[in-house]
């Protein structure tokens, strides 16, 4: 997505204890969209799944996505909301940062901490992460 679109508003939250990002496209119907372009389709099925396949950037930043799950759950958690109304209708997002960075200098660090913690699956999947 571009930031720079004026019906797009990013409230970015990096900075929280548990990172998000909130997205707010006005008189956007994104789960609509969603039907009919395959990318934003695949993102959505992505939720549910154990998948670190999903970045966002802004700000010449990059994180990860947490897409594992979707809805209630701790505070703030993923979610889109689509509003149908005369006041303010649209789609926002809701999106959690991932914990695990996406470059490659602090990934090295994180597997060197995993295999030293012997949490060796997660080794294993920030390795394949590094030598992506």
């Amino acid at each position: 997505m571009d930031e720079q679109v004026d019906w797009i508003q990013f409230t970015p939250r990096d900075h929280e204890e548990r990172p998000y990002i909130i997205i707010e496209m006005k008189e956007f119907d994104f789960l609509r969209h969603a039907e009919k372009c395959r990318d934003c389709k695949e993102f959505i099925s992505a939720f549910g799944n154990h998948s670190l396949d999903w970045h966002i950037s802004y700000n010449d930043k990059v994180f990860r996505l947490d897409v594992e799950q979707i809805g209630k759950g701790e505070y703030p958690h993923n979610e889109i909301k689509l509003t149908m109304s005369d006041y303010n209708p649209g789609t926002k997002l809701t999106l959690i940062f991932h914990p695990w960075p996406t470059d490659k200098t602090k990934l090295k660090i994180l597997l060197q901490n995993s295999v030293l913690d012997e949490i060796y699956e997660d080794a294993c999947i920030i390795r394949d992460l590094i030598n992506e």
